[in-house]
């Protein structure tokens, strides 16, 4: 490529990625001002990705000595944004779970009845170091991690009172963006039994390996994160076709700051109250009870190996809340989802030393 080809190509790349990335960021900016919450969340991966496929590319037209290593790491770099785009992205998904109104209150209704799935995970490994000479004679260590035992549980859950809000629906939009998100409570003492169980799973696992994890997991089935909810016919720009072309065509920061600015956002936090605790009963109050006074089933019956060994616990009480409501609710701050515990052993000097982690997400309700 001669250098004044080089630099009128590069000249063109930079007003054409330059400038769809300006006019997108301005527009979603003006809405930002109207309602921060509803439509003040910047694509910003897209931008990161967009700003430095635009740097190779154009690099690669003005500087025709390395003309061939920038635009190979800027195709590079074209593929891996496409490929997290449609993993990850939020419209990607959302468009994905398109319902409209009368679908999205049977599907809200169903989640409302769905019982949270609640598992324990064990798995067992060690660490393999290999060496080995290349034809240099230089020597080489690799270390992998071999797992050598994995295994489910479980957890049966004796009770559940779902306390999912109404759906906050804001204005006349045709198109609103939903992004739910699930919360589970613990009752009585079922986050103690929860971490017996946990330490018994690791204790009947830790002998098979010298290293031994025990992770709990708790999701509510067919809950999808992103959604949009169809209110009404939208302008027939919005599809994921072009959003699909916006991608291959690098104006997709244009294009999404725009579905942006012109879909509102609300969140709804999917709130399951249960127990596993054989005490508990509703509204009395908690008995305050260590573990050693809690008469509790085999740890086989609590947590089977089968799914289909689990049984439909009990509805403690029945949410009365509507579907959805025009009443903006309070803003929450920092609400808790649940604590995951994890044990990870280590095996050495003939000890076995057990630590205990808890992660805890954050989040908030519009």
């Amino acid at each position: 490529m001669s250098n004044v080809a080089g630099f009128v190509i590069g000249a063109i790349l930079v007003i054409y990625f330059v400038g769809t990335a300006a006019f997108g960021i301005y527009f979603q900016s003006q809405s930002k001002k109207e309602n921060r919450d509803m439509f003040g969340e910047y694509p910003i991966t897209q931008i990161v990705f967009h700003c430095l496929i635009s740097l190779f590319l154009v690099l690669a037209c003005f500087v025709n000595s390395v003309f061939g290593v920038f635009l190979g790491i800027g195709l590079a770099t074209y593929v891996i944004k496409n490929i997290i785009g449609l993993c990850c992205l939020r419209e990607h998904q959302a468009f994905n779970n398109l319902r409209s109104a009368s679908e999205t209150e049977a599907f809200l209704n169903n989640i409302r009845s769905k019982v949270p799935v609640a598992q324990f995970y064990c798995e067992c490994s060690h660490t393999r170091h290999t060496t080995h000479r290349d034809s240099n004679g230089k020597t080489h260590t690799s270390t992998e991690t071999v797992v050598t035992y994995r295994e489910t549980r479980y957890v049966q859950i004796m009770g559940m009172i779902d306390q999912t809000p109404a759906l906050y629906v804001v204005g006349s939009s045709p198109l609103i963006y939903l992004k739910l998100k699930e919360q589970i409570q613990w009752l009585g003492n079922s986050q103690m039994i929860i971490n017996q169980l946990s330490a018994m799973m690791y204790m009947q696992n830790r002998f098979r390996d010298s290293r031994c994890s025990v992770t709990f997991n708790v999701q509510v089935p067919g809950l999808t994160p992103q959604n949009y909810l169809k209110r009404g016919e939208y302008p027939s720009w919005i599809n994921q076709g072009l959003l699909w072309a916006s991608s291959l065509l690098q104006f997709d920061v244009l294009y999404i700051c725009m579905l942006r600015s012109r879909i509102p956002k609300t969140q709804l936090p999917v709130v399951k109250s249960c127990s596993i605790d054989p005490t508990f009963q509703i509204n009395q109050p908690p008995q305050r009870l260590t573990i050693d006074q809690i008469q509790l089933p085999s740890f086989d019956q609590m947590c089977p190996a089968e799914i289909n060994s689990i049984q439909l616990p009990p509805i403690l009480e029945e949410n009365t809340q509507p579907l959805l409501t025009d009443i903006k609710p309070p803003y929450f701050d920092n609400f808790d989802s649940i604590s995951v515990p994890k044990y990870d052993a280590y095996s050495g000097d003939g000890l076995v030393q057990a630590e205990q982690q808890y992660t805890v997400e954050h989040g908030a309700v519009i």
